[in-house]
């Protein structure tokens, strides 16, 4: 799962342990095996797949219907539907549109303000998204967009002394390879430093423009691909510390799955990493790679006393984040979506 339909999934899973009722409607075909769903109710409606569904297909299937609202979590939601609440996770795409296809760029940039008018309320994943959000798009106001947070499973992330030390020491960084998480910085900052290699889990997504200076020919650094959540729990618990040199995040949440872990972390003085990882991660100026490359071996070299304050700060952080609390706030905002009248941006 990437990010987005972490946050879409794990919001379902949360309300259904609220015992809040709702349908799930999906396009016809299978449900890809990550996703456990037999405590779901899923409806499988119409034809055809993906941003055709959404927008041309979708909206039939509540047509006759009443006192409903659509909740779609991860980005879009039909422009033919006015009863729904609809995400935006963050709008990079305009922040700097050289990183994304054109395809994706046009797509969402014509796309996304229309679906932002043609809905009640909009959810975003941190005060900083907010903040964009109502930069680019002035005519949404501070009360329509709401900040629910993404959180982790503690159940599945979690410090696991079972799991075996890792055969050599190394940084770990998880994360889709695209411009915007700025790994020709990192790779470039990596040169020279000894001790440990760099392990990249993660993998090409078509939607962004692909990167120069990715070479794969390196002794010291170890492009792993995808890897499930079991490996994940692994990586996290066997690493030096985990490193996140982006430039740009809605959120972000490998960071939370390290601390969680008990990995120390280590990510861009960015707004949002302030807002997410507060006291409990190293910063590092991600336009330079002699920043990066001081803020590795720092963590690298430190004692062991220090390692573990930050581990515990890391571990106090996550306090903040809850799915359960998440979902309480979603039903909140449907609830009183239902009873407000549209606002003039929806007439």
């Amino acid at each position: 799962m990437t990010g987005v339909e972490r946050y879409a999934y794990s919001i379902c899973m949360a309300l259904t342990e609220l015992g809040m009722p709702f349908t799930l409607i999906c396009p016809k075909g299978a449900i890809r095996k990550e996703y456990d769903t037999e405590r779901l109710n899923i409806i499988h409606y119409g034809f055809g797949g993906s941003h055709l569904w959404e927008q041309c297909v979708l909206p039939w299937f509540f047509v006759g219907k009443k006192d409903y609202m659509v909740l779609s979590l991860t980005g879009l939601g039909s422009i033919l539907i006015r009863h729904k609440i609809m995400t935006i996770h963050d709008l990079s795409f305009l922040r700097c549109p050289s990183w994304f296809s054109r395809t994706y760029y046009w797509y969402y940039r014509f796309m996304t303000p229309l679906a932002a008018r043609t809905s009640r309320h909009i959810l975003t994943v941190s005060e900083f998204s907010k903040t964009e959000i109502l930069h680019f798009y002035p005519f949404l106001t501070d009360d329509k967009v709401s900040v629910v947070y993404n959180a982790i499973n503690s159940r599945l992330f979690k410090r696991d002394s079972s799991i075996p030390a890792a055969t050599e020491r190394f940084v770990l960084t998880v994360s889709s390879i695209d411009p915007r998480k700025n790994f020709a910085r990192l790779l470039e900052a990596y040169k020279g430093i000894s001790g440990a290699k760099l392990y990249i889990v993660g993998n090409y997504n078509q939607v962004f423009q692909k990167q120069e200076g990715l070479s794969q020919d390196r002794a010291d650094v170890k492009f792993l691909g995808r890897a499930s959540d079991s490996q994940l729990l692994e990586l996290y618990n066997q690493a030096c510390c985990f490193v996140l040199p982006s430039l740009y995040e809605g959120f972000g949440l490998p960071p939370l799955e390290a601390m969680a872990c008990g990995c120390p972390v280590l990510v861009s003085d960015i707004p949002v990493e302030r807002e997410i990882c507060a006291d409990a991660a190293r910063y590092f100026n991600p336009l330079s790679v002699e920043d990066i490359r001081r803020a590795i071996v720092e963590q690298l070299e430190c004692d062991e006393s220090a390692r573990n304050e930050q581990i515990e700060r890391g571990f106090g952080n996550m306090g903040r984040f809850s799915w359960h609390s998440s979902a309480r706030k979603i039903v909140e905002i449907v609830e009183k979506s239902l009873t407000e009248q549209p606002c003039k941006h929806n007439k």
